[in-house]
């Protein structure tokens, strides 16, 4: 557990506190960046409540049946659920759009089982769903399978639950029942709704520091260079980095970034926020292969992102200033003189916005086309 969860020994104070006190909560929310270990720590405390042969310290044995069950996500008290695209095209019936979700949560727990980094990607959004719920509801109703034993709901992306599927939840979280458990992940606690919140146990984890996540990416396989920028470029979320890397489980053909396309989506992402000189957007777009891949075009955004934010601090800090793009430095040299800082800093709020909007299913062009213009403009 501490080789996959270094970084976070608050969390992890807080939850071997309660195992070893007896006095675990009705509820938690794990909150913080993507691919921190939310969900890690989550499956940890699940197996110690699952344990047949806790340790005195409240840690689980991990050698008992349960344990290994649990480890393998396989055990009947223990239920993980990741949010899906509805995988509805057209040509595909409703009958065919299950078919895949089911084989995709197959796939993601059999990952998660096997690789303590894993993080699916999805090209669409994905979703909690009103029926995710019920599913949900009906799994923590039935009899565990220890008399008086705990069952354990692990929600993750709980941003990720609809409307519907929010207040459904409400009212598993007012209606407790004696040793059931429910975690649930979000990047953001506020992304939830106030009443899910004050009815959880906050567990806050933090950003974890480049070098480690340059070290899991050349785990991986991932040039030095390479791992070097995507780590610098990650805002501590090992999760951001790893979807350079992952093939989008929904992505029909749709393949994982090869060893030199991190610097061309990067190079491509300079061409269309921070270069751009004409009014085409849908070339580049489809030149970088960005135009209706929207994880990738999200990649991009958060690449030209963290170029202004390298010209902010070369503005603010002198040439001395540590960069996220340190191969650029000549480039960021010029660029910095040339664009005040009130412009970089709007430039800045300008792409958080873009990337939320996308993220809200307004279409890519559409984004791009009003990045460019009010760029132009100078205009929030």
């Amino acid at each position: 557990m501490a080789d996959t969860l270094r970084g976070q020994d608050e969390a992890l104070g807080l939850l071997r506190a309660a195992l070893q006190s007896g006095h675990v909560g009705h509820a938690y929310l794990f909150h913080g960046p993507s691919g921190v270990g939310k969900t890690r720590a989550a499956l940890y405390l699940a197996r110690a409540l699952l344990c047949e042969s806790r340790r005195p310290d409240g840690f689980p044995c991990d050698t008992c049946e349960s344990c290994r069950m649990a480890l393998a996500l396989r055990h009947p008290d223990l239920e993980l659920r990741v949010p899906l695209p509805t995988f509805s095209t057209e040509g595909r019936t409703e009958r065919q759009a299950e078919e895949a979700r089911s084989e995709a949560r197959a796939t993601i727990l059999s990952r998660f089982a096997t690789d303590p980094f894993y993080l699916p990607i999805f090209a669409k959004p994905a979703v909690h769903s009103v029926e995710d719920m019920a599913r949900a509801k009906q799994f923590l109703s039935m009899t565990a399978c220890r008399e008086g034993g705990a069952k354990v709901l692990v929600l993750k992306r709980a941003e990720a639950m609809t409307g519907p599927a929010a207040h459904a939840f409400l009212k598993m979280l007012e209606e407790p029942h004696p040793s059931r458990v429910l975690i649930l992940g979000a990047r953001q606690a506020r992304s939830l709704l106030p009443t899910v919140q004050s009815r959880c146990l906050h567990v806050r984890f933090r950003p974890l520091p480049a070098d480690l996540i340059a070290s899991v990416l050349e785990g991986r396989g991932v040039s030095k260079p390479v791992a070097k920028l995507a780590a610098r470029t990650a805002d501590g979320s090992l999760g951001r980095a790893l979807q350079h890397f992952e093939t989008p489980l929904d992505a029909g053909g749709k393949g994982a970034f090869d060893e030199g396309e991190l610097s061309k989506l990067r190079a491509a992402a300079l061409d269309l926020f921070v270069d751009a000189k004409e009014v085409a957007i849908l070339g580049p777009l489809r030149k970088g292969r960005m135009d209706r891949d929207r994880p990738r075009f999200l990649a991009a955004v958060s690449l030209a992102l963290h170029y202004y934010r390298d010209l902010l601090r070369f503005s603010l800090l002198g040439e001395r200033t540590e960069l996220m793009n340190e191969d650029l430095k000549n480039r960021i040299a010029s660029d910095a003189r040339k664009l005040p800082v009130e412009s970089l800093t709007r430039r800045v709020r300008l792409l958080e916005e873009i990337a939320a909007s996308v993220q809200s299913n307004v279409s890519i062009p559409y984004a791009v086309a009003s990045a460019q213009y009010r760029m132009a403009q100078g205009s929030t």
